[in-house]
């Protein structure tokens, strides 16, 4: 049975920067996972993102990314089909997940992963606000249906 990470990546001080955790926290309190399903909160924790690939065979990241779209705009990718114009919001963080996935590679490390991505409203440093915008908000169930078929699909369950 294959071991599936779910990681909510961003800072939660910096508003739709902290969708992934956010994300993830609903996630935590709305379901049961099947035992080889584990939720995370994966923050601004960086290089320690590694450690996820070493122990799960699948993964699952929720991030804020650029991709010079709409706000509000959701895209799923493969990281190995990831298009040339997304970035990583979290290049705020120490080090973003586009940064991890190129070490992770570098070291033979890489996994089956998908990256649910959403494209912010809202990333303002100079205004910390642990809130969601209204338009993120909207968009949790959508993201959601994403992430549970997804899990599904990697073999995992969930009530």
């Amino acid at each position: 049975m294959n071991s599936i990470a779910v990681i909510g990546l961003g800072n939660t001080l910096l508003g739709d920067e902290g969708f992934g955790v956010h994300f993830v926290n609903k996630l935590k309190s709305k379901y049961t996972f099947s035992e080889n399903v584990k939720i995370f909160d994966g923050g601004t924790i960086g290089f320690l993102l590694i450690e996820h690939f070493l122990e799960n065979d699948k993964l699952i990241f929720i991030d804020a990314i650029r991709a010079n779209d709409t706000p509000g705009s959701i895209y799923k990718f493969n990281v190995k089909e990831l298009p040339p114009n997304i970035t990583f919001v979290s290049s705020i963080h120490e080090i973003g997940l586009g940064d991890i996935l190129g070490h992770v590679r570098l070291m033979g490390l890489e996994k089956e992963t998908i990256v649910i991505g959403i494209e912010p409203l809202s990333v303002c440093p100079n205004n910390l606000t642990t809130k969601l915008t209204p338009l993120m908000e909207e968009k949790m169930p959508s993201v959601e249906k994403l992430v549970l078929e997804q899990i599904k699909e990697f073999g995992g369950s969930y009530a």
